[in-house]
């Protein structure tokens, strides 16, 4: 036979490649400190140490990959899947040391498309071990320089680990009605917010409140300071509430309004029965009132965007308030958060009566963006990113359509031109579903909007959607509250984005 011959007969395991693949590096690394230094050094064998932690270190990958995949029969990893893994969702929510786009990078470099499909969006790839193993080997590089920094500082550290236990400890054994040191964060000091809007400015990063969270409540302050609540009165109410899953001492937004609503009930006026005790609830007029006030923050939300939007027409900013000013989102986001709370909010409705999924039919039809506070879209002047130069975003439109068999979607997005220039329209089509996971901050249910892009069409040209990078921030958002004519989609890695549509005339 051969030399061709013999080398094609030449193969190495997984284990062997991964081997080499390290040592090839290796000799890139040793060159590069080398043109650094003023002294060349011959480069040592790898010492025996060296090569058994490498081994561990790959076994250790292959009983995670394992643990990732149990429930998988095709044993392959998806991208939720390793997203949701405690050491990457630790880099990212926790540390704040890989961004979410990295990550997808990462993915992405290391994975393969489903099947052999042509579709490359992120969730028609998958993961086998060997795609495992050389994802955790980027991201070991992108923070080589933090463990070195690590290393010269190794005799200084101290064992947090262990503190954390010691306090916890003594905490256990002071009197239960202390409240911790007040946090250095500014104190909400603005009266008679509802509680779920102030929830949201208090929580921490992890949307929860502890004790320490608390002392940023100025009105509850004003309460312990003037004696009309005494801090064992607070730490018994504090104590009686359920406390957020997998935690001891944090409440989520539910647990919040409970104890809210129990400080509040030490309060209550009984002055309704000194005014003679008329009950005129039932009144026509009373009824009457009921049925206005009913949707009053819906219509405080509409108004709000409705302002923002004459006052972006007026200075020329882009619209859907993609220019609109930090204190103009963060009041929005408030009202949001409280409007999620309302009995006329269908998914909030849907998850009281047991159930947790919307029907798909009830999204279908033509909607209008009218505010979205995504930072993609505004970077981008739009969804497509063809805005911009002579041209300038002009509104964007999302038609949902669904049969038994197929579920389509079409975005029809504006875009005007300045100084003459032509004016045309940007179609997006593609693949929708509704379904249902469990959300990464609450660990509860939530409605998933998933859209597939298939093709981007503007003028005669028509492109394959798949690396179109703008559409990515739409195409998995979190269903957060729904009616007849408005919908409030948040982003599934940012609860902070907000996409609102109102069903088109």
């Amino acid at each position: 036979p051969s030399e061709e011959a013999d080398a094609t007969l030449e193969k190495i395991d997984v284990d062997s490649f991964i081997q080499v693949f390290r040592d090839i590096d290796d000799l890139f690394e040793e060159d590069d400190e080398d043109e650094e230094g003023d002294v060349v050094a011959a480069k040592a064998p790898p010492s025996d140490s060296t090569v058994a932690d490498t081994d561990d270190d790959v076994d250790e990958l292959k009983e995670t990959f394992a643990k990732l995949t149990i429930n998988n029969n095709d044993k392959m990893l998806t991208f939720n899947q390793l997203r949701q893994w405690e050491e990457i969702k630790s880099l990212i929510e926790e540390e704040g040391m890989l961004g979410d786009d990295e990550f997808e990078t990462l993915w992405k470099g290391a994975a393969t498309v489903k099947d052999g499909s042509d579709d490359t969006a992120t969730n028609e790839w998958s993961m086998d071990l060997t795609g495992f193993l050389k994802f955790n080997d980027a991201l070991d590089d992108l923070f080589v320089f933090d463990e070195e920094d690590d290393d010269d500082d190794d005799d200084g550290i101290i064992d947090e680990d262990s503190d954390d236990d010691v306090a916890d400890e003594e905490d256990e054994t002071e009197d239960e009605t202390e409240m911790p040191i007040a946090a250095s964060l500014p104190v909400i000091a603005e009266y008679d917010l509802p509680p779920g809007v102030l929830f949201s400015q208090i929580a921490n990063e992890n949307y929860l409140v502890g004790t320490t969270e608390l002392q940023r409540w100025g009105e509850l302050n004003d309460m312990i300071s003037t004696g009309d609540l005494t801090e064992a009165e607070l730490a018994t109410l504090f104590g009686n509430v359920a406390k957020a899953p997998g935690t001891k001492d944090m409440l989520d937004e539910d647990g919040f309004l409970e104890f809210y609503d129990a400080i509040d009930a030490l309060f209550e006026d009984v002055d309704d029965d000194e005014d003679g005790g008329d009950d005129s609830s039932d009144s026509p007029g009373k009824q009457e009132e009921s049925n206005v006030s009913e949707f009053e923050l819906k219509e405080e939300l509409l108004e709000l965007l409705e302002d923002i939007a004459a006052i972006s027409e007026e200075e020329g900013r882009q619209p859907c308030g993609l220019d609109c000013t930090e204190l103009e989102q963060e009041r929005v986001l408030e009202v949001v958060a409280e409007l999620e709370r309302e009995p006329y909010n269908q998914v909030r409705a849907i998850g009281e009566m047991g159930s947790n999924t919307i029907d798909k039919q009830e999204l279908v039809g033509l909607w209008d963006l009218i505010y979205s506070s995504s930072s993609t879209m505004k970077y981008n002047e739009g969804l497509s990113g063809l805005a911009g130069g002579l041209t300038k975003f002009g509104g964007l439109q999302q038609r949902l359509s669904a049969t038994k068999y197929l579920s389509d979607v079409e975005y029809i997005e504006q875009v005007i031109g300045k100084l003459g220039e032509q004016s045309y329209e940007v179609k997006i089509t593609g693949d929708w579903d509704l379904r249902t996971e469990i959300s990464l901050f609450t660990g509860k249910p939530s409605n998933v909007l998933s859209v597939t892009p298939d093709k981007v069409s503007y003028g005669p040209r028509s492109d394959k959607a798949d690396h179109w990078k703008s559409l990515g921030p739409m195409n998995l958002l979190v269903l957060a509250y729904l009616d007849d004519d408005l919908r409030i989609m948040r982003g599934s890695t940012s609860t902070d984005t907000l996409f609102i549509f109102r069903r088109s005339n």
